[in-house]
């Protein structure tokens, strides 16, 4: 994936996140202080704010879950790569290792 699309979709599941949280946080607040009977929240209210939460709690995991298993990927693919070009470093440093 190509820089800039990565930045698109980080964009885009930010953009996601946050509307899905603020639309939990409007409902309820519509619900809580607008809907008669006042200071009470329906049952069918309630599910839908925890929804939203959990859409964007998940999206915001999923992201962080991502980002982290592709660092660890990227780091070990550089590794592969140093090792395949300096193949005498590897194996001096290997070796080095052993004897003390």
């Amino acid at each position: 994936m190509t820089q800039k699309k990565q930045i698109e979709l980080t964009r885009l599941q930010g953009i996601i996140a946050v509307a899905s949280f603020t639309s939990g946080v409007l409902i309820a607040a519509v619900c809580l202080f607008f809907i008669p009977p006042l200071g009470e929240i329906a049952n069918s209210a309630i599910s839908i704010v925890s929804e939203l939460l959990v859409l964007c709690g998940a999206i915001l995991g999923v992201k962080a879950s991502y980002d982290t298993k592709f660092r660890k990927f990227e780091a070990e693919l550089h590794n592969v790569l140093d090792e395949d070009r300096h193949p005498t470093r590897h194996s001096e440093r290997s070796e080095e290792s052993i004897t003390t």
